[in-house]
């Protein structure tokens, strides 16, 4: 090909959208619709016009429609030389931003930390739906398996039941809701977010302190009913956790992720035995103590007041070591499935033989392979009772290759679950500096309006 097919070749190609913004900005004839971003000392001139056809529901598009004084108030700073609103955020990922606006095509850096990546992508409200295909997708199977899990666990982190900021655009009195929303679920956003975050773990501990209080003889009447005090508590701290439920229900943009919330299912586990046994009247039943020469009935009412113990986990809102054990448990359940399977092998296996060695003994009590199943279960994993012990040769042999077994049994995952336990700790502490530090900058944003000239 000649020189005169090249020069040919690019003089046919059709000029792209920045193409005719970069015309425009030589000619003088600069766009009335243009806005002006400066992120992270990156400045860029993007046309309204193309955030919203982009995509209309992200911080860019919005942020275009507002007014000037409403941009001071969601920008972190203004330059009024050259009129760019300042963002105190990455530059390096919102030249990958940028870039989406202008081609449509979405990607991202590969020597940045994938949750650095989503963080900035929830940030600028882009959902990782538009990242393409090559960007999602890694020759090393096993790091993107990682990396999906941990972006999964960002997610989580940001608001609670992955509800990002944007899901309150278009409902009913939005910017309130959010506001609410962000004082019930991160603690750490505000003072006040703080106190209540404190009035509820307070109310939980009241409410396990009277629960195991209750079960006192003294503190009980004739009838086994607890003290009128610790009742009055019981009420008391019923109707907060009533009253925290039903203002997070409603001021939750999306209904259905609420209730299928692992932690709100555990609130509702804590209200509804009490309301339960509260609705016994209604039925024709004065108190519970009533049902107790009902057999199956008295099941029902002690199932309900178990369920109270659950208010326990109700804490996991408020520590993150026990949300990270949480999602230990969640990525460890192939390790888990897998110690399961070990343990019940071994089981069967080692109560099967014990029960053909000691079954003819004199007075023996492995009198049934799940008498020596239950026997097996406390060898196994090292506790031993002594409640059941071998008496025959052939038994204690089989005792002994139990025990070794249960210690080697056990040993295989731990180690596993660990590095879970390890990564999922450092995770959660690293997006809670990260919300720390939004946290702050909104603050000191909210307290002062600067102009930097």
């Amino acid at each position: 090909m000649d020189d005169e097919e090249v020069e040919r070749t690019i003089t046919d190609v059709e000029p792209s959208e920045s193409d005719a913004f970069h015309r425009e900005a030589q000619n003088g004839d600069v766009p009335k619709s243009l806005i002006r971003i400066n992120v992270g000392g990156r400045s860029a001139r993007l046309e309204e016009d193309l955030l919203r056809r982009r995509h209309d529901g992200g911080r860019l598009a919005h942020f275009s429609s507002l007014s000037h004084n409403e941009r001071l108030m969601m920008c972190d700073a203004y330059f009024d030389s050259s009129q760019e609103y300042y963002f105190e955020r990455s530059p390096i990922i919102f030249e990958y931003i940028i870039d989406f606006y202008i081609t449509g095509r979405l990607h991202r850096p590969m020597d940045v930390c994938p949750i650095r990546v989503r963080c900035e992508l929830d940030f600028w409200r882009i959902p990782t739906q538009f990242l393409s295909r090559c960007c999602k997708l890694d020759s090393d199977s096993i790091v993107l398996k990682k990396t999906d899990s941990t972006l999964s666990t960002s997610e989580q982190i940001y608001l609670e039941m992955s509800c990002p900021p944007s899901a309150f655009d278009e409902v009913f009195m939005g910017k309130q809701r959010l506001l609410m929303w962000t004082v019930f679920e991160n603690p750490r956003s505000s003072t006040c977010a703080k106190c209540l975050s404190l009035v509820s773990a307070l109310f939980v501990l009241l409410s396990l302190s009277d629960l195991i209080l209750c079960s006192m003889p003294e503190l009980q009447d004739e009838n086994q009913d607890p003290h009128w005090s610790l009742i009055y508590l019981e009420i008391s701290c019923m109707v907060w956790f009533t009253f925290e439920y039903i203002i997070r229900f409603i001021i939750s943009p999306r209904k259905c992720s609420f209730v299928k919330s692992p932690l709100n299912v555990i609130d509702l586990m804590t209200i509804l035995p009490f309301y339960a046994e509260e609705c016994l009247p209604l039925v024709g039943v004065v108190k519970a103590v009533e049902l107790r020469n009902i057999r199956g009935a008295m099941v029902v009412i002690r199932v309900m007041r178990l369920a109270r113990v659950a208010r326990i986990f109700k804490l996991a809102r408020y520590s993150t070591g026990l949300r990270a054990f949480g999602e230990t448990m969640r990525k460890s359940a192939a390790e888990l499935s897998m110690l399961g399977m070990f343990l019940l092998t071994g089981i069967m296996l080692f109560s099967t033989a014990i029960y053909f060695f000691e079954r003819d003994e004199q007075n023996s009590k492995f009198y049934s392979i799940p008498a020596a199943c239950w026997w097996c279960v406390i060898t196994m994993t090292t506790v031993g009772y002594g409640d059941l012990v071998p008496v025959t040769a052939g038994g204690k042999v089989v005792a002994a290759l139990a025990s070794v077994c249960g210690i080697i049994v056990l040993a295989f995952p731990i180690s596993m679950i660990i590095d879970k336990f390890a990564e999922s700790t450092a995770i959660w502490s690293n997006e809670t500096n990260d919300q720390l530090s939004i946290d702050e900058r909104q603050r000191n944003r909210r307290k002062s309006r600067r102009y930097l000239f």
